[in-house]
């Protein structure tokens, strides 16, 4: 789903809609100890459609991934970026953060928190293959969500997102309040001194403070009772550490996912607070479509459902070469420099994959300066 469907849609995401669900041809499940293959066929004469048209169909689907699998088994050659561009440049990102700041700061605006984004395009000399790419993210998955969402004759969204909006059994639903950013330490008692840093900072526990009570009050209006354990603590993926917090609820009835997915997007973490105020900002000062990005993407069925925030993310294919996204929350006390060190921390595990890519441990060290 798009971050923000009222808003119009830029050429490069005309083939995703305001919304892009499918229903699966095929759909592989792993267990514990066991995996699952399962197919999807329909047909119906009336609409021209033998069933023997739709096996030959799902044949052709089986030898396609059986092509990309043996594709993704090879090596991946690193493209060259010919060219680099950011929406907004610096100095515009410098203005945008004070504005932002600015009203932050006024007795008459009731904003808290905006998070502002960044587009970088990429221009590579040859055309990127979204399920590569996504293949060499694995490394950076732990714990993550990894996606790719690519609808006919248009670029793929591909993301390896850590953040989930929800997930529902039944009547039991779970989300995560995750916010505040740190890069990792090169050794393990710098990581530690950075977490440290990271969790007694005022200025990120106020950041992270606004969106895990903001989901909690969304929860308590659909659920029956409301847990958040832990409340705050450190969650530390390969590049990155966050301010985390788990939300626990027990829905009154079932189908109150549907009014937990249209509640919770957007939460605080990618839009800001109040809600309507930071997306009428984002929309006044953000001069590019964030499309999918930052947009709920997952599944749901009978049962159970699972939505993940499509963030760390990046559009790819299709002569766009690749578009990267990331934002960043602002908040009383954010320094507009700093902000752009984490988009491009953030960004660091997509331009890895680049040949002009700067080392890690560089990358971290500026961070961490």
């Amino acid at each position: 789903m798009r971050f923000d469907p009222r808003s119009d849609i830029a050429p490069e995401w005309k083939g995703f809609g305001s919304f892009y669900f499918m229903v699966p041809q095929v759909e592989f499940d792993e267990f514990k100890g066991s995996s699952m293959l399962a197919a999807t066929i329909a047909w119906d004469k009336r609409l021209s459609r033998t069933y023997e048209q739709a096996i030959a169909s799902l044949e052709a689907t089986m030898w396609q991934v059986s092509s990309v699998v043996r594709r993704l088994n090879g090596n991946t050659a690193r493209a060259a970026v010919l060219h680099q561009t950011h929406v907004p440049n610096k100095v515009s990102w410098d203005s945008a953060v004070n504005r932002a700041l600015d009203l932050i700061s006024s007795k008459n605006s009731t904003l808290v928190k905006v998070v502002l984004a960044r587009s970088s395009r990429l221009l590579t000399m040859v055309e990127i293959d979204p399920l590569q790419w996504l293949a060499s993210l694995q490394i950076e998955g732990d714990n993550a969500y990894q996606f790719c969402l690519q609808p006919p004759e248009s670029p793929a969204f591909i993301g390896n997102t850590p953040e989930r909006l929800f997930y529902r059994n039944r009547l039991n639903v779970y989300s995560e309040a995750l916010a505040a950013t740190r890069a990792r330490g090169r050794t393990e008692s710098l990581d530690l001194q950075i977490g440290n840093d990271l969790l007694s900072s005022a200025k990120d526990h106020h950041e992270f403070a606004v969106v895990r009570e903001n989901i909690r009050r969304k929860f308590e209006t659909v659920c029956s009772s409301t847990v958040v354990e832990p409340s705050k603590v450190l969650r530390k993926l390969p590049r990155v550490q966050h301010l985390y917090a788990k939300l626990t609820g027990t829905l009154e009835k079932e189908d109150d996912e549907f009014k937990i997915l249209s509640s919770l997007h957007p939460t605080p973490a990618v839009c800001g607070l109040p809600t309507e105020e930071a997306r009428i900002l984002i929309s006044e000062i953000e001069k590019f479509d964030r499309g999918m990005y930052a947009g709920p993407v997952g599944w749901f069925g009978g049962a159970e459902s699972e939505f993940a925030v499509g963030i760390r993310s990046a559009l790819v294919g299709k002569g766009v070469g690749a578009l990267l996204y990331a934002g960043t929350g602002i908040v009383e006390g954010s320094n507009s420099d700093l902000e752009w060190q984490e988009l491009e921390l953030k960004t660091s595990q997509f331009k890895k994959l680049m040949k002009n890519e700067a080392p890690l441990s560089a990358m971290m060290e500026k961070i961490e300066l």
